[in-house]
């Protein structure tokens, strides 16, 4: 079971008698703004420290950085996407 499965199974309860309309905790909604924030920030942050260690090896300053930045980004809003995506369809 992947990480995303766990969180989906958590947040939609744990009883039997619970509906599937039913709000999620307090808890859970916390652990997946913890997650939607650690799946945007940390391609960003890998991705920006690549492109410095390459601007520094070719002396092209913020190409690579920018590069970097763009690319972490657009993988990241696509990491939140996957994360969100079966809570969507549930709703």
């Amino acid at each position: 079971m992947t990480a995303n499965a766990s969180m989906v199974t958590c947040v939609e309860g744990k009883g039997k008698g619970m509906s599937k309309n039913q709000p999620p905790s307090v808890w859970g909604s916390m652990a997946l703004m913890g997650q939607l924030g650690l799946t945007i920030v940390l391609p960003m942050a890998l991705l920006a420290i690549g492109g410095y260690f390459l601007d520094g090896a070719t002396h092209t300053r913020p190409l690579f950085l920018l590069l970097g930045l763009l690319l972490g980004l657009i993988s990241g809003i696509y990491g939140a996407y996957r994360l969100i995506a079966p809570l969507l369809k549930r709703g």
